[in-house]
């Protein structure tokens, strides 16, 4: 039965290695912890029991963006969902938590601060629940990424359906944040772990230290062929490098998280479909993207930590197909650069934050406001590194959760179908768009629908403006409840504002020691001339490797420092003039060196082969002429 759903909804014909294992797991009723690398198929492991299984499959998430993508990407291949999130209107929640409790979807994605509140909270027990889905678990640790309260409640929901299991996924996470998993969560004594090698055999780690890098990136580029990705730090430079690849005849776009969401889909999309063959982005780029044919990832500038360096370049390669993951470094290069702020900038931040939205003391708790960046640190005169270290650092602390919300064009009918005819009848001049909204989506009376304004407007033949108009008159004569689209950069702050703003010291140690590590470790790896690449990465996420990847730039560098003394110099010099013009076994190059011991022979020849100077083919060796 799962292939089946397999093969239907997703068009693969077996599973990755784990997922069947996991997918039974769940389907059986097990809690299960479940760590897979980065484009190892974690969410197959909950979206396909999800349909197996009888109710809804509740799924929490700490971002906005990444809930969306999985969503619109479940749409497309029919699969009913739906995402919760501060986003919604209050109408609009009101409708979507109805539908839910009537089995409408088959997945629900939720933040932990929505799932956390009294009015979720009151339909819980309404809903019949197949299982619950924590994704990002590692975020339910005070040790993870982005330590967020609400998440060490979700635990707590469990109470509210005692017979629902529970699977927590993570890319990254150690011994502690594993226990705090487990513990936090309620995972039932006999859980299921799944716990996947981080190693990535197809891939191929390269540092290149060059103090040209566009120049050595175009050299990259020219050698490796195939869809590539480029990360940068700021979103100037996504843009300048884009126009420089184009400039040299190598199809480029850009993307970045001040472009506008048509404009981003449609370089998503583009890139995707390979019209653009480089897409050149800040972080803000990968998220919810599957794109198994990248041969290619570059990290122009240094990433900020292993675990995001790790997820970065594992977006390369995901069909299994050998590709390269290079970080260019120079000497001008600044490793350490992400300033940890100190306890008393971070006050007089928050501080500052709470006069910007004009919050008073004791209030402010669950409320979100629209934040400009730059308008803040003017008014405030803080410099942006200092305030953008500072925001992560408060949103780590638990104080705010700071997020992009995207509002696509929606709008539901709030009146019956007589009660329309009827003001259809008295407002002539709004009656075909009445009817082209009709005739156009379905669902209408029932759901808050995303429609198209540009379309709309095409076959109306008006202008999009007029449209506006028409569609803001039905809002506020009540027939409809339209929602703008927009793109908001948004706060919501956590906790009330407190008389006095203390940090917790312990946790701040915490937060700083872990990002100073972090940057070593990246600081390190850059250095490192010694050890092989993958095994220096898995160390960091305390998987010990025994063996080295054979593909990296040291693991290369050191087979082709293999001493060569004066004794197999001549060695070598004799089997090239032997294997020159000759097709010959390895049993009849043992046989001509009497000189020689035949494990000195066969090492020799491992090394040649290894470095190219040999080629083997049906079990015959001859010298590469290259």
């Amino acid at each position: 039965m799962i292939e089946e759903l397999l093969i239907k909804y997703w068009g693969f014909s077996s599973f990755r290695p784990n997922q069947r294992e996991i997918i039974l797991s769940v389907i059986n009723g097990h809690d299960s912890l479940v760590q897979l690398p980065t484009g190892g198929g974690k969410s197959i492991c909950y979206q396909l029991p999800a349909l197996a299984k009888s109710g809804v499959c509740l799924v929490f998430s700490p971002l906005i963006a990444l809930m969306k993508d999985q969503v619109d990407q479940l749409k497309k291949i029919g699969i009913s969902s739906i995402a919760i999130h501060s986003g919604l209107t209050a109408n609009e929640l009101g409708v979507e938590m109805q539908n839910i409790v009537n089995e409408k979807y088959k997945l629900v994605y939720l933040s932990p601060e929505r799932g956390s509140s009294q009015l979720f909270r009151s339909y819980l027990k309404q809903i019949n629940i197949s299982f619950f889905v924590v994704d990002e678990a590692h975020c339910v640790s005070q040790w993870g990424h982005q330590f967020r309260p609400e998440f060490l409640k979700i635990g707590e929901l469990r109470a509210l359906s005692p017979d629902s299991n529970l699977i927590a996924l993570t890319a990254t996470a150690n011994r502690d944040v594993k226990n705090d998993i487990v513990k936090y969560l309620h995972l039932q004594s006999n859980y299921k772990s799944f716990l996947s090698s981080f190693c990535r055999p197809n891939l191929s780690y390269i540092v290149i230290n060059d103090n040209n890098n566009f120049h050595k990136l175009l050299d990259i580029l020219f050698k490796v062929k195939g869809s590539t990705i480029i990360y940068v730090n700021t979103r100037k430079k996504a843009s300048e490098i884009s126009n420089l690849l184009n400039k040299n005849k190598i199809s480029a776009c850009y993307y970045h998280a001040g472009l506008d969401m048509r404009q981003r889909d449609a370089i998503q999309s583009k890139w995707i479909k390979n019209e653009e063959r480089v897409i050149v982005c800040t972080n803000a780029f990968g998220m919810g993207i599957d794109k198994p044919d990248v041969r290619l990832v570059v990290h122009f500038d240094t990433p900020s930590s292993p675990e995001a360096y790790y997820q970065e370049a594992g977006r390369a390669g995901r069909d299994g197909l050998k590709s390269h993951c290079i970080l260019l470094a120079n000497s001008n290069t600044k490793i350490l650069s992400h300033q940890f702020p100190k306890i008393e900038q971070i006050k007089h931040f928050l501080n500052c934050l709470y006069n910007y939205h004009q919050i008073a003391f004791t209030a402010g708790k669950g409320i979100s406001y629209k934040f400009d960046l730059s308008e803040f640190t003017n008014n405030f005169d803080i410099p942006i590194h200092l305030a953008l270290n500072s925001l992560n650092i408060i949103n780590s602390l638990g104080y705010i959760k700071n997020e992009n919300i995207h509002h696509q064009n929606k709008i539901k009918i709030q009146i019956n179908h007589e009660d329309l005819y009827s003001y259809q009848v008295k407002n002539e001049h709004l009656d075909s768009i009445i009817k082209m909204l009709l005739r156009t989506y379905v669902g209408l009376f029932d759901n808050y629908i995303p429609i198209q304004i540009g379309f709309l407007s095409d076959r109306l033949n008006c202008s999009i403006t007029e449209l506006k108009i028409a569609l803001n008159k039905l809002n506020a004569d009540g027939i409809i409840d339209y929602i703008p689209k927009s793109s908001n950069n948004t706060i919501t702050y956590l906790k009330s504002r407190p008389t006095i703003v203390n940090i917790d010291t312990k946790l701040y140690s915490q937060l700083k020691n872990q990002s100073e590590y972090r940057e070593r470790y990246i600081e390190d790896y850059v250095k490192n001339t010694s050890i092989c690449r993958e095994k220096f990465l898995l160390k960091y996420f305390e998987e010990i490797s025994q063996k080295n990847c054979g593909n990296c730039d040291i693991c290369r560098s050191l087979n082709k420092k293999i001493k060569l003394t004066s004794h197999n110099k001549t060695l070598i010099a004799e089997i090239k003039e032997l294997t020159l013009n000759n097709k010959i076994n390895l049993k009849e190059i043992i046989s001509r060196f009497d000189a020689y011991e035949g494990h000195e022979i066969i090492a020799n020849i491992q090394w040649l082969l290894e470095n190219s100077y040999l080629i083997k083919i049906n079990n015959k060796y001859s010298w590469n002429e290259k």
